[in-house]
């Protein structure tokens, strides 16, 4: 599972400001001077520290960032913030153990200081140490937190740590290769609610929503499969496979305007698939759509398709010559009289 450290492949800093003259630069610190006796001389208050080590950071250089945060918590100790990025800096040193002191002075300071949760449950998570307290902190920086993508990242991490706290039969990763056991063995009924149970311990899983609902279309049940690929889209709507079988689910229900739909995102989200421009291709057909369906058809032949599919693509594409030739001439008419009107 991913931790804390996530923190830092997006700015968590919220100041970004031009360093300081006499301050090191992006490429390191001046030998000459050094950062200490530059701090020394130049005597910024603590805002301007802070803004200073902020800017450290983000040009990774987290040894001046520790040195400016050090600098700024001997003027004002009591301030929440400085420990938080000190910490933050530390962690990005490997030094965990003086991160940990960081966030736990950052937290006497300010308990509300969700960052700093975040922080030290990703070190205690990342070291396999005191699980229950990493739960604890998850959750409580999970009431506090405002960023709503990181809410979806809480509660999954709230989840897979509670997977670790229960017996091996029934952690989210068990079910999971359980539900696919059954699944090779064509045990379908048994594979289906290993996958639910692990929904169940993890509502944002969405491979299993995507296995379920496989399974459940072999089964017949097109509504129930429906759901799952809708979850599975809504939790993951790039997926391109997820993309395809609900547009074919759609199909078979009847919706094509939906499949439509859906086959044409599964070829934007994953233009290098010839199965998706075949599938999109094939419904444009059917619905009239000669030129698209054309179009669709000649990209997934250059993508070199397996000579089973090219056949079929070549097939589909000999039938459409003269339906599309006929289209393309009915679009320059209308071009031609749209022209002649203005």
């Amino acid at each position: 599972m991913k931790t804390f450290l996530r923190h830092f492949l997006a700015p968590t800093i919220a100041i970004v400001m031009a360093a300081p003259a006499g301050t090191a630069s992006a490429q390191g610190p001046d030998p000459s001077s050094g950062l200490e006796a530059v701090l020394a001389r130049s005597d910024p208050g603590v805002l301007s520290l802070e803004k200073q080590a902020e800017q450290a950071f983000l040009e990774r250089r987290f040894q001046d960032s520790v040195l400016i945060y050090s600098s700024a918590a001997s003027k004002a100790p009591d301030r929440s913030s400085l420990y938080l990025g000190r910490a933050m800096a530390l962690e990005m040193l490997k030094r965990p153990k003086k991160a940990v002191e960081d966030y736990e002075r950052a937290l006497a300071l300010d308990p509300d200081n969700y960052m700093a949760m975040e922080g030290l449950a990703g070190i205690l998570e990342r070291e396999g140490r005191e699980i229950e307290r990493a739960i604890a902190l998850y959750r409580q920086a999970l009431e506090r937190d405002p960023r709503d993508e990181w809410k979806e990242n809480l509660a999954v991490w709230i989840k897979m740590l509670e997977s670790r706290l229960r017996p091996t039969e029934s952690s989210l990763v068990a079910l999971w290769k359980r539900g696919n056991e059954h699944a090779l063995r064509g045990k379908v009924s048994e594979a289906i609610e290993s996958y639910t149970k692990a929904i169940a311990l993890n509502p944002l899983f969405y491979q299993a929503y995507f296995r379920r609902g496989l399974l459940r279309m072999e089964q017949g049940d097109l509504n129930a499969a429906l759901k799952d690929m809708d979850a599975t889209v809504g939790l993951s709507p790039e997926l391109r496979g997820a993309l395809i079988q609900r547009g074919g689910i759609h199909e078979l229900m009847g919706n094509e305007e939906r499949a439509l739909e859906d086959f044409r995102r599964a070829s934007e989200f994953d233009s290098r698939d010839p199965f998706t421009h075949y599938h999109y291709g094939r419904l444009s057909e059917k619905q009239g759509l000669y030129v698209e369906a054309w179009e669709s058809y000649q990209q997934a032949i250059k993508l070199k398709p397996k000579p089973e599919l090219r056949g079929r693509l070549q097939q589909r594409m000999d039938r459409l010559r003269g339906p599309v030739k006929s289209a393309m001439q009915q679009k320059l008419e209308i071009r031609k009289m749209l022209k002649e009107l203005w």
